[in-house]
């Protein structure tokens, strides 16, 4: 049940700070946060608050960066709805068309392939987002997703000092269970943002941005041989409604607006800071099909909302740098997240769940330049999280404390002219595993990478890293990491 929050939790605080940029050079040097200086993760409205409004500051040369990944997990230290292991194949383009005083463009898309190896029952695509509802067969098999995501954005400065800026993106993937059901499922998500930014006295920067989404995922369960299927609608952990017949079908629909602001100052030398903050009001319904009227020739279905969640999520987040010297810069870290829902059933007006998630985080770092082709850096991170949740359906209250802690280093090394090797590991101890569910487990990150021209026309960036986690209790669990990437960056464009 704490699982499925920690994850809501973990997916919003990780995508307020992904741009579309993939940071390969990042990736391969143990995932440093705060400590080191890279064009991509600079303190800027675009790259630390994901405002579309400062790309055409943040972005000032041409590109086109191609960049085919893959991913892999196994092991038994998993949920009860987790599959026992997913390959995720990718790839991904992305480019960037300056157009000078009209503006930049930013266009990227992806086509990517998931396959949950011996997925167990659940027919939800995101079985533990928060919600207190579950969509079921009676089988474990193999769930494979597949589709095409496109992400338009663009940015001009209308006055001086003044930027605009705003971005669609559409989403689109086709899932089908490989046994029994023979569940279908369409999903698609869209997002509209748009965002303003004002640049005061050439070293403030203040932002501003909203963002809209909805999303839709229709499930339709039908046995090949035209057979009937069985399907739970689970209330809770422990309580469901079954249902039999072919097809059968639910659908799942997801609206939410983001408020978000940045506020951001540079000396122009040594000192730069940047804070943003934003609030995110959503709900989630589960629709299903209701008999309307029937005739003697044809029947007509309505959707009823069977179940409904909201949720209301807070960031406010902190990063600071500053170089003490040519060789040694400093950094530091601070967030404040809370994450609150309930769920009801809708019928009956009856509420089933409520949450409430609190957790702060505080870091710091540096990183030092020993010679010109050797770069180290170093962070640790602390992080404490509240988490209070009351399960009435299944008369389950937990209120759950957790303390957590992480090291990560990461070196990178200039070996002749533009050649670069990179190596990390992380280190991370947590009192209680919110996802998983262990307590006192511990996790191992390695990570390698490397970075060189090719023919003066290309820049290349790979990284590969693999991940291990274990609890201590309960004993003889873990699970495993692997995934990878190759950034193929062609700059006449």
């Amino acid at each position: 049940m704490l699982r499925s929050l920690a994850k809501l939790l973990l997916l919003f605080s990780l995508l307020s700070n992904i741009s579309l940029a993939q940071i390969s050079r990042v990736a391969g040097m143990g995932d440093l946060k705060f400590s080191i200086v890279d064009r991509d993760m600079s303190l800027s409205p675009y790259d630390f608050g994901g405002n579309p409004a400062w790309l055409f500051m943040d972005e000032q040369e041409s590109y086109l960066r191609i960049t085919p990944a893959y991913g892999n997990s196994w092991g038994n230290y998993r949920q009860k709805y987790d599959s026992e292991g997913n390959t995720n194949l990718g790839s991904a383009f992305h480019g960037i068309k300056t157009l000078g005083d009209l503006g930049t463009f930013s266009g990227f898309t992806s086509y990517n392939y998931e396959n949950r190896r011996n997925n167990y029952r659940t027919l939800k695509k995101d079985t533990y987002n928060g919600e207190a509802f579950h969509f079921t067969d009676t089988t474990a098999s193999d769930f494979r997703y597949m589709g095409p995501k496109v992400v338009l954005m663009y940015s001009w400065e209308p006055i001086e000092g003044l930027y605009a800026g705003g971005s669609v993106a559409y989403e689109l993937l086709d899932g089908l269970k490989e046994k029994y059901s023979y569940a279908k499922t369409i999903y698609r998500n869209a997002e509209l943002q748009a965002g303003l930014a004002v640049n005061f006295m050439h070293n403030v920067v203040f932002g501003v941005d909203v963002k809209y989404s909805d999303s839709q995922e229709a499930i339709e369960a039908q046995d090949v041989n035209l057979l009937d299927v069985e399907v739970r609608h689970y209330r809770g952990d422990n309580y469901y409604v079954g249902k039999r017949g072919s097809p059968i079908t639910s659908k799942i629909r997801k609206q939410g607006f983001t408020f978000g602001s940045q506020l951001f100052w540079d000396d122009g030398e040594k000192l730069s800071i940047g804070l943003q903050t934003n609030y995110t009001p959503s709900d989630s319904k589960v629709l299903k099909p209701f008999t309307a009227t029937t005739t003697s020739m044809t029947t007509s279905f309505d959707e009823v909302e069977d179940s409904y969640a909201a949720f209301e999520f807070f960031d406010l987040q902190l990063k600071t740098q500053y170089k003490l010297d040519d060789n040694l810069t400093v950094g530091a870290y601070a967030g404040y997240f809370s994450d609150y829902s309930w769920s009801k059933i809708s019928l009956k007006e009856l509420l089933i769940w409520e949450w409430d998630i609190k957790k702060t985080v505080l870091g710091f770092g540096s990183s030092y330049q020993a010679t010109p082709s050797l770069l180290f850096g170093l962070e640790y991170e602390f992080s404490h999280s509240e988490v209070d949740s009351s399960k009435y359906i299944d008369n389950l209250l937990l209120n759950i404390v957790s303390n957590d802690h992480i090291i990560r280093t990461g070196v990178e090394y200039k070996l002749i002219d533009e050649v670069f090797l990179r190596c990390g590991f992380n280190y991370g101890i947590k009192g209680h595993d919110l996802i998983y569910g262990g307590k006192d487990c511990y996790s191992f990150k390695y990570t390698t990478g490397i970075g060189f021209p090719l023919f003066d026309l290309l820049i290349i960036d790979a990284n590969l890293q693999y991940m291990n986690v274990s609890p201590k209790k309960p004993e003889n669990l873990s699970r495993s990491y692997l995934s990878g990437s190759i950034s193929l960056t062609v700059h006449a464009f």
